[in-house]
């Protein structure tokens, strides 16, 4: 994910911000992220049928991540 560092002051740890996010049905048993300047690094260990699949459910807990907490609004993902 990319934006402005700014935003990031005051939010809790990424991972824990992602983590908020997921639902049983996301498979995700951890998830690690680092934030450094005007990016958040981020890896997922989900249980799922295969690597397309966890890919779509890791992009989709991000995507929750973006559109519900205030401050990512401005961000956005990168591949």
């Amino acid at each position: 994910m990319v934006g402005s560092p700014g935003a990031l002051k005051g939010l809790e740890a990424p991972s824990a911000v992602l983590m908020v996010q997921c639902t049983p049905a996301d498979g995700v048993g951890h998830v690690w992220a680092r934030s450094r300047q005007g990016r958040i690094d981020v890896g997922f260990f989900v249980l799922s049928g295969g690597e397309a699949e966890a890919l779509l459910l890791a992009r989709a807990v991000c995507e929750r991540a973006l559109s519900r907490e205030s401050a990512l609004a401005s961000w956005r993902l990168t591949d």
